[in-house]
């Protein structure tokens, strides 16, 4: 208080901006350590979805916040429970289907058929969840359809399942059937083939025309050409960055692939047969005639038998051969993947100012995108680049921090600088209350009194001028004025006392 009255109006002023100053800084550290933090009760929601939500949050008064463009929702935390409830009461499904925790809720003497279904919708939502981790699936909603146990083989009726996928835009035929195939083995005696995947559009992703769901359809070799491409694409970016720089160079890769299923089979013929069989047949006769015959018998023989056998003798042979060959021949099948390339064009635009080897550069993307001489086309050419407009990143060098975080570093900016600016403040008044307080009134007041009342110290001219006689009492009559009149102003005013002491104390060091 005795501070606060020596103060003048200028120090008033300057302690009370410090004052207000400090209670302004407690009351933004009270704020923002105390503001509501958001707890996100629905994700993955169509646009459909969030207006039902909203709308139901609204009846009830719930403050909400939409977060990632509207597709989730979230609320301050303390009303997180209440939201659910007001949802759950809607009937507005805020989020991914229930997993196996709804297992951990059973009532105890539920009945068998509670049981079943309670465990078919864990099985479900499960299921869903682990469809949503899919990438490029924001939502998914399944239904099985799982048949009683029959007694008797033909009896019984396969599992069936249905699949509602949010978004499926970046989805490829192999990655639908990565789906199929995924909730096929999580239900027992389900089959794919048993397995009906949808879209939000209502199109038929899975059952497939062609069920291997490798080709055989333009959207799946339009998607495999896109992969190939990019693929191969970031392979040459990769190396001529390292080579380059950053932003020397610019590549651009078209692929046309042969995605069909194709077999393709081989017949080939030997030069030679394989003898399979052979038969061979040699008949031989050899005879003499007499010269005299009995009378009659050449009336019995024909003229050129007469004539052959004129000599008297006769020799008959006849030789036959057959064979049979077999043709020696090879079948060859082969079932043909699709994906060949039937054609591959690389384009490459390198910055003038690099000063590159174009020649070094064409064989390098040649030998790394494997091309083929006459059926595909590399290009590389040097230009001159534009130079792209310094945009400065809004938010600035903070943009990508954290909210976590930022508020964090925000809580300790505004600290650190109250803390700041207490200490130069007091530093300033301290400063302005040496140079104020000088050499105060009462020590002045003391020496002249001294001065006065007091005998001079030896060899110190008096107050008329003239030396003043030497008087030196004895030690036990003095007793030096000073140290009382020090001991009275200690007693009656000990802050200033005090005060001066802590000026002293700071000066010296």
């Amino acid at each position: 208080m005795a501070l606060l009255q020596s103060l003048d109006t200028k120090g008033k002023i300057t302690l009370g901006a410090v004052a207000l100053g400090f209670l302004v800084a407690v009351a933004l550290l009270f704020k923002l350590s105390s503001s509501p933090s958001w707890q996100t009760v629905s994700s993955g929601l169509d646009p459909a979805s969030t207006g039902k939500v909203t709308k139901a949050l609204d009846e009830r008064g719930i403050a909400y916040e939409l977060q990632n463009g509207g597709t989730a929702i979230a609320v301050q935390e303390a009303q997180a429970p209440t939201a659910r409830i007001a949802l759950a009461e809607a009937g507005v499904n805020a989020g991914a289907q229930p997993g196996f925790e709804l297992l951990d809720k059973q009532k105890l003497g539920s009945s068998s058929f509670q049981q079943q279904v309670a465990y078919q919708r864990a099985l479900e939502g499960q299921i869903a969840q682990t469809i949503a981790q899919v990438q490029g699936v924001s939502n998914a909603q399944v239904r099985l359809s799982m048949p009683k146990d029959e007694l008797f083989t033909d009896e019984e009726k396969p599992a069936t399942a249905a699949v509602l996928l949010g978004s499926s835009a970046e989805l490829d035929p192999g990655a639908v059937k990565g789906i199929a195939n995924l909730v096929a083995s999580s239900v027992p005696g389900l089959k794919a083939d048993g397995v009906t995947i949808t879209d939000a559009t209502g199109q038929l992703l899975w059952p497939q025309e062609n069920a291997t769901g490798g080709g055989g359809s333009l959207t799946a070799k339009q998607a495999a050409q896109a992969r190939y491409e990019s693929q191969l694409q970031t392979q040459i970016d990769a190396m001529l960055l390292r080579t380059l720089g950053a932003g020397k160079a610019q590549v651009q890769v078209r692929a046309d692939l042969d995605a069909d299923d194709t077999t393709r089979e081989e017949l080939q013929y030997a030069d030679e047969g394989v003898p399979l069989s052979e038969v061979q047949e040699t008949e031989t006769l050899r005879g003499r005639g007499a010269a005299g015959a009995t009378a009659g018998t050449g009336s019995n023989i024909p003229a050129y038998a007469q004539a052959a056998t004129g000599g008297g003798s006769s020799n008959y042979r006849k030789s036959s051969t057959k064979r049979e060959l077999g043709v020696d021949k090879t079948v060859t099948r082969t079932k043909v993947a699709p994906g060949t390339v039937k054609r591959l064009s690389v384009s490459v635009l390198v910055d003038r100012a690099a000063r590159p080897d174009l020649p070094a550069i064409q064989k390098a993307v040649e030998a790394a995108a494997g091309v083929q001489t006459g059926r595909d086309t590399v290009s590389v050419q040097a230009v001159q680049f534009a130079k792209a407009p310094e945009v400065e990143k809004p938010g600035g060098p903070l943009a990508a921090v954290p909210a976590g975080v930022g508020s964090a570093a925000k809580i300790g900016a505004v600290g650190l600088g109250v803390l700041l600016f207490l200490f130069f403040v007091a530093r300033h008044l301290r400063r302005r209350e040496t140079e104020e307080l000088g050499t105060p009134s009462w020590l002045a007041e003391l020496e002249g009194a001294t001065r006065h009342g007091l005998p001079a110290p030896a060899g110190e001219p008096a107050a008329g001028g003239a030396e003043a006689p030497v008087n030196i009492p004895a030690m036990a009559d003095f007793v030096d004025p000073r140290k009382s009149a020090i001991e009275d102003l200690v007693a009656r005013e000990p802050e200033r006392v005090a005060a001066q002491l802590r000026t002293w104390i700071t000066n010296e060091t």
